[in-house]
């Protein structure tokens, strides 16, 4: 499965609320995974946080080997929630294991920190952040 091919299908899954699927994307050592103590613990917390957003488009930019199975994907993606939607970017890290491609990480940048064209989007809007927080 390529990268393109496992983006599609975690966010589908999260479109359709299949959670245990969303979790399973996640690779073993992803950060935000150690906040959970197990699959129902995750699936908690997905149903109360995640149950009223919906991915409505989203586009994977670009991409850069960073080292051997492990690559960066720059995604612009628009939320849709109660409160009306919202365009965010991520830079994800994604590491392919003997399963297939696993979600690690990301650095999200909101269209307040980002407010060029999606399409002119670079790694160095990410690199040239103050606070690089990833989860």
């Amino acid at each position: 499965m390529d990268v393109q091919a496992f983006l599609q299908g975690r966010f589908a899954a999260l479109n359709r609320h299949d959670y245990a699927a969303v979790y399973a994307s996640y690779h073993s050592d992803a950060p935000f995974l150690q906040q959970f103590d197990d699959l129902e613990t995750y699936l908690c917390f997905a149903r109360q946080q995640l149950g009223e957003i919906k991915v409505k488009n989203w586009q994977c930019l670009r991409q850069r080997s960073v080292a051997e199975q492990k690559v960066e994907a720059i995604i612009a993606m628009e939320i849709v929630t109660a409160e009306g939607s919202r365009l965010f970017y991520e830079m994800a890290l994604l590491i392919e294991t003997a399963d297939g491609w696993r979600y690690h990480s990301a650095q999200k940048l909101s269209a307040d920190d980002y407010s060029g064209r999606p399409e002119q989007l670079d790694f160095r809007h990410f690199d040239d952040v103050n606070q690089k927080i990833r989860f």
